[in-house]
């Protein structure tokens, strides 16, 4: 639940009957978030749904969120200064991200649909190799989630796997995904390139919010 004015009751109420990996709030809904839920709490921090910002703020509210309770942090990536070539700010951001959240999930969210492909591409191994445990598509708000950019993300997971002895790091599919008939599509790409193994809460997600009410 990303809405600031959100019935964050009614929410928790509601994931309360579900298995979830995770839900996730913002960041001053944490608090009560922890004392309402007993499951893994992501929190959506670091200037959410922006990936710039001072970073001294940013890094101060995960941190913030992590105090407060919060399991997992989402994070989005800086995709302006991607695109623009400045790929050590991308780097420094993520690598003191990564600290900022210590032994925490953290996971790195591209913003697709601002990116042209070799750029999620490019965004993604940057993730990985500053430590993200997942790459996640979108926010949702700029755009959705396709399934080539699926394809290319599943595919390049793969390929990590392989060249790091098998080690497995996270894929995290959100924006647009609302039916159930579109979720199984996006879930034979994820098989094809990574095996049904992968389809496993502690390596593959949905971002289910829209798919739950269409239940």
């Amino acid at each position: 639940m990303l809405d600031p004015d959100g019935d964050l009751e009614a929410f928790i109420e509601d994931a309360s009957n579900h298995h979830f990996a995770a839900i996730c709030v913002l960041p001053e809904h944490v608090v009560e978030a922890r004392s309402k839920y007993t499951g893994n709490i992501a929190c959506a921090a670091g200037g959410f749904p922006n990936g710039d910002g001072p970073l001294h703020e940013r890094i101060s509210e995960v941190k913030q969120a992590i105090e407060d309770g919060a399991d997992e942090i989402d994070i989005v990536l800086d995709f302006d200064a991607l695109m623009e070539g400045n790929r050590n700010k991308v780097a420094t951001d993520l690598a003191q991200m990564r600290q900022a959240c210590g032994d925490k999930i953290l996971k790195v969210i591209l913003e697709t649909p601002e990116l042209d492909l070799s750029y999620v591409e490019l965004g993604a191994k940057l993730a990985l190799e500053f430590g993200a445990d997942f790459i996640k598509t979108c926010t949702g708000k700029r755009g959705a989630c396709t399934p080539l950019v699926a394809r290319v993300l599943a595919e390049l997971l793969a390929a990590w796997s392989h060249e790091n002895n098998g080690k497995a790091r996270g894929l995290k599919l959100s924006g647009g995904i609302r039916e159930p008939g579109q979720a199984e599509g996006y879930l034979d790409i994820v098989r094809t390139a990574l095996g049904d193994g992968f389809v496993h809460p502690a390596t593959f997600r949905f971002g289910t919010s829209s798919i739950l009410e269409s239940s």
